[in-house]
């Protein structure tokens, strides 16, 4: 018996497609939708024995204004709208990153807080949150929430919250204020006399540049006491421009601020509040 000669269907970019995975590889809708329209489409997967798919094309009215919609759900691709609209919001990611793990994962961040309900709603653990304030619900567990750019994670509780037990964790994000009071410092400043010091991290994705460098030394001379800040076995004048920026201070760096003076406890809480808080970039 003679084999059956199977036609192919010739995709924009030139690809003679065979089988689904290579017209779901190739897809495109303007060639799809003139196959579906002339009925090769549907005679090319009745050979194919595509029962399913086939089934669902001959549904399809031929005047349905959502017919590049209704064919891109069949097969199982992304329409021309959802593309575009992943372009527009990678390209709004990258104004707060270049992390290409980010990046990638451009479909579980959220710009705002219906961002954040569809991403809840879809069931993602692991959510990017950019350059906004969320409300987070505490009666969704076992998730984690990344910040990307300056963050604010919105907590409404009168008392601090256990989030280990809610198996919630949070990623370079701040707390809104409020709540931010609640939470008893885990590491507060050494007081040896008038001489105070405490140690944190950087949190900021590119490191303390030239213009949070200057923020931070204005910040310092504005207390009176003489204050230091050492990192990499290094210790430098907080006041000095020149010798804070010899340092290298880069993101996750720890780095400990030392202040000896009348208001030398005030002045290393503040400083690193400071820095805590991404400098208020």
């Amino acid at each position: 018996m003679a084999k059956k000669e199977r036609f192919v269907l010739e995709m924009a970019d030139g690809t003679k497609v065979r089988d689904l995975d290579a017209l779901k590889e190739h897809f495109d809708v303007e060639s799809v939708e003139k196959y579906f329209h002339d009925g090769k489409l549907l005679i090319w997967l009745e050979d194919r024995y595509y029962d399913d798919e086939a089934d669902s094309v001959r549904a399809i009215n031929g005047n349905d204004a959502y017919l590049a919609a209704k064919l891109c759900k069949i097969f199982d691709v992304e329409t021309p709208e959802d593309i575009e609209r992943r372009i527009e919001r990678l390209n709004r990611l990258k104004n707060y990153t270049n992390d290409e793990k980010i990046l990638v994962n451009v479909d579980k961040v959220a710009f705002d807080q219906e961002d954040l309900a569809d991403l809840l709603d879809e069931g993602i653990d692991e959510i990017y949150l950019c350059n906004n304030k969320f409300s987070i619900p505490l009666r969704v567990k076992n998730k984690v929430y990344i910040g990307v750019g300056k963050s604010i994670a919105g907590i409404r509780s009168d008392k601090p919250v256990d989030f280990d037990a809610l198996n919630i964790g949070f990623k370079n994000i701040s707390f809104n204020p409020e709540y931010a009071k609640l939470i008893p410092d885990k590491n507060p400043p050494k007081i040896l006399g008038n001489t105070a010091e405490v140690t944190t991290t950087i949190i900021n994705r590119a490191g303390i540049h030239d213009k949070l460098a200057s923020a931070f030394v204005k910040k310092a001379c504005s207390f009176k006491s003489d204050i230091k800040i050492s990192a990499k076995g290094k210790t430098v004048d907080a006041k000095s421009l020149m010798m804070l920026m010899t340092i290298g201070l880069a993101p996750n760096l720890e780095v400990t601020i030392i202040a000896k003076g009348e208001d030398s406890q005030k002045a290393v809480t503040e400083l690193k509040n400071f820095i805590d808080s991404g400098f208020s970039e």
